[in-house]
């Protein structure tokens, strides 16, 4: 996705009740569509599924008799673009949504327009027409996978956009510079998530007898809670009792993601994104017993494998991928990349005494609050009233560059 510049509206008016709405916009290469969204994140969970609505600007000579048509494009790349030869692709796309935008379909229901839909027609004028497109919750979420190796080709992974187009026909062949794209991005909250605080936090506790000495060694950890958000540090809270006439000489504590690829058998990762050596001073010796708070920030680093990061709207900074989860076997999309995560504690007795280790599983994902990048503040009057001052100049609003 390409990077966005911020911009502010210029339009105030300490009179009338106003709110603040952000907006996208991007144009065609030959301007002669322009298309406005309020959002680039569509939220699926187990109780709804955001729908994409927005405005398409059309030039007054350009539509002629033909319709607008739009669709919303998975594109799911595997492999890398620099390895692609004698026209070998490692890529495939998806149409998950197509719609007719304008004019409405005669069998399309009547949608209600929002106060942003309505902002926009009626600063931008009559050629201003707004839609409303769906997406399946099956749809996998964005995710992109970052090979161990330096590459700066295209995105590996899932990752979507919107695209506008005039046509007689909505098969038609899309062409580049009349076809307005806009990059978007899918994200999952996992079950229970959106309604945090729920839950308990993960504990485990495992033991570990010896063959030929009496007594046992316990280990036992725990996390302060089951959802983090991106930034967010974990607590382990750790607790070792050594019943045993052994020795432990060392304890780790670490973070691994768990990526795994479904379009192929073997298509599994395993990556640690932050690590601890939890030993003190001195090992813990037979009767001995410890409790201690450690903190864990899982951030990205270097891997011996592809690690999945977030579908970024910017090429720099992007952080690690939240968690995707499947709900059930029967909603495995093979154009899914899952991605999960969990603390473990290990316990090192010794070359003989081998170790003793246990898994506290969470949740990583982005804050509700969260701004998005590159935004346009667009002021939209809470009242359908006219400003008190005579027209105003348009806002400001972002143009987002070409990849």
């Amino acid at each position: 996705m390409s990077e966005d510049e911020p911009c502010h509206s210029r339009e105030r008016s300490a009179s009338d009740a106003l709110s603040s709405q952000k907006v996208y916009k991007k144009s065609s290469p030959n301007n002669k569509l322009t298309l406005y969204l309020g959002t680039r994140d569509v939220i699926i969970s187990n109780k709804a599924v955001d729908r994409i609505q927005g405005v398409v600007l059309c030039e007054p000579d350009y539509l002629q008799n033909r319709k607008i048509f739009g669709q919303v494009t998975l594109t799911f790349r595997y492999g890398r673009e620099d390895e692609e030869v004698m026209g070998l692709k490692f890529c495939n796309e998806a149409v998950m949504c197509l719609a007719q935008l304008y004019p409405p379909h005669e069998r399309a229901p009547q949608e209600p327009n929002t106060p942003l839909q309505d902002a926009l027609i009626k600063r931008l004028g009559p050629n201003a027409h707004p839609f409303t497109m769906d997406v399946t919750h099956l749809a996998p979420p964005s995710v992109q996978l970052v090979p161990a190796k330096e590459y700066s080709g295209a995105p590996i992974g899932t990752s979507y956009d919107v695209r506008a187009y005039a046509a007689d026909r909505a098969d038609e062949k899309l062409h580049r510079r009349s076809t307005v794209r806009m990059g978007i991005r899918v994200v999952q909250v996992p079950s229970g998530a959106e309604d945090l605080p729920q839950g308990t936090p993960p504990h485990a506790s495992a033991e570990k007898p010896f063959l030929l000495s009496d007594g046992k060694l316990k280990l036992e950890a725990s996390l302060n809670k089951r959802v983090y958000y991106h930034g967010d540090p974990v607590l382990v809270n750790l607790a070792l009792h050594n019943n045993s006439n052994k020795t432990v000489r060392r304890l780790k504590a670490f973070i691994v993601q768990h990526v795994d690829v479904c379009m192929f058998s073997n298509g599994k990762f395993k990556n640690v994104v932050a690590m601890i050596n939890c030993m003190g001073r001195s090992p813990i010796g037979p009767g001995g017993n410890l409790e201690k708070t450690f903190v864990l920030k899982p951030v990205k680093g270097a891997t011996k494998n592809w690690i999945a990061l977030e579908d970024s709207y910017t090429k720099a900074n992007s952080s690690l991928a939240s968690t995707v989860v499947c709900n059930s076997p029967e909603d495995r999309n093979v154009f899914a990349i899952y991605v999960s995560y969990y603390v473990k504690v290990k316990a090192f007795v010794g070359a003989m005494g081998g170790e003793l280790s246990v898994k506290l599983p969470f949740v990583l994902m982005h804050s509700p609050s969260e701004p998005d990048p590159g935004t346009t503040e667009l002021v939209v009057p809470s009242e359908p009233t006219p400003p008190a001052t005579p027209s105003a100049p348009p806002p400001a609003e972002e143009q987002e560059q070409n990849t």
